[in-house]
């Protein structure tokens, strides 16, 4: 085993170092996940333990197939079989389990109602591997468009307009992960979340965040704890560059829920 160090993420703080046997101890006793961030020298980032060339042979040893008898997660949508779309070929990982078999279908629904997500990790008997959901191409934005557009009445019942109405929301707000207080600002808002800008790339999806957002248009000052879904840079060049996260609020007041909802129904924009 490697005599290299290695730093750790955990709810938002830096820990270690570790050694690569200790950091494999955390993960047998559970005081770290797969889905948590190392820090790689050779790409001077943090990276997915999964994704890290020292443990990803750990990681494939125990995840390469799905388990003999998977747990059994009903999809949302009742598909018919038949075709290749709708072949129960797919599992997801999610905390140390796997889930399924789904049909590609499925998992597109999945993703429009937001049960399943780009981090997600999901694998069929053809791939050497788990992928996230964002590494392939069969689930890019453009063949998720291509499948909307198709003539198939059956693939086209998948696809519905957003759950909430979005708008176009700018304005300044703090963000704490209990242990830090970051700085942002947001770029949209709706009854279920908001998409925010914050000068922080260490906070991670599936991480519970706490946002203060200052008086909008209409809107109150409010407090929402919420769920990192998606994570994107930003494209401006340097360090300390900010990053782009979609969150889904988890708690809201009631009052604030429908005061974003009268704000979303008069500046909304489309689905």
């Amino acid at each position: 085993m490697s005599k290299k160090t290695f730093f750790l993420s955990l709810n938002g703080e830096h820990i270690g170092p570790f050694s690569a046997e200790q950091v494999l101890a955390k993960l047998g006793k559970h005081e770290q996940a797969w889905t948590d961030y190392v820090y790689s020298e050779a790409d001077q980032d943090w990276v997915m333990l999964m994704e890290h060339p020292e443990f990803t042979k750990s990681f494939n040893a125990g995840h390469a197939r799905p388990q003999a008898k998977p747990i059994p997660v009903a999809p949302t949508f009742d598909l018919r079989p038949g075709q290749h779309l709708r072949e129960k070929e797919w599992f997801l990982l999610r905390e140390g389990n796997n889930y399924g078999p789904f049909s590609k279908l499925d998992l597109v629904q999945m993703l429009q109602e937001k049960s399943l997500f780009e981090y997600d990790y999901v694998w069929h008997h053809g791939m050497s591997a788990w992928k996230r959901v964002a590494e392939l191409v069969e689930f890019s934005p453009a063949k998720i468009r291509a499948l909307k557009q198709s003539n198939d009445g059956d693939v086209s019942e998948i696809f519905f307009r957003r759950r909430h109405a979005r708008a176009y929301y700018g304005c300044s707000l703090l963000v704490h992960n209990s242990k830090t207080v970051f700085k942002g600002h947001s770029l949209e808002i709706s009854e279920g979340g908001a998409g925010i800008v914050i000068d922080n790339p260490v906070l991670q999806p599936g991480q519970t965040i706490y946002l203060h957002f200052q008086p909008g248009d209409g809107v109150p000052p409010f407090n929402a704890v919420c769920q990192i879904v998606s994570k994107q840079w930003v494209q401006e060049a340097g360090e300390g560059r900010p990053v782009k996260y979609g969150v889904k609020f988890t708690s809201i007041s009631q009052s604030v829920r429908e005061s974003i909802r009268d704000y979303t129904a008069k500046n909304g924009k489309a689905a």
